[in-house]
């Protein structure tokens, strides 16, 4: 499975509401024991560049008062559903054989 990363605008969001800048958000998440956050590693989360591991999930709940699951999204988005594209939906079927040809 690939990694991820789902919660970086919910990070950019919550930050911004509080009118931290990014250095901020890194002081914060420092004081509480994150030391391996870099202003260059918060840029790439919030701008979905780079995965977040689950270490930095709890951390960004714990600095910013929230449980876990409120830095997830809500509901998944399609983006066919969103341009109103027709969607459909593939499966694998198992090839038949063709009919042998009558002579």
């Amino acid at each position: 499975m690939r990694d991820a990363n789902v919660i970086g605008r919910k990070v950019a969001y919550l930050r911004n509401q509080r009118c931290w800048s990014q250095n901020d958000l890194v002081a914060e998440l420092h004081l509480i024991g994150c030391i391996n956050m870099t202003r260059e590693i918060l840029a790439n989360i919030e701008t979905l560049r780079s995965p977040v591991s689950d270490k930095h999930i709890e951390f960004f709940a714990q600095v910013f008062s929230v449980a876990v699951q409120e830095l997830f999204p809500k509901q998944r988005h399609f983006v066919g559903k969103e341009a109103g594209m027709e969607l459909r939906e593939f499966t694998r079927r198992r090839r038949q054989d063709p009919e042998p040809v009558a002579s």
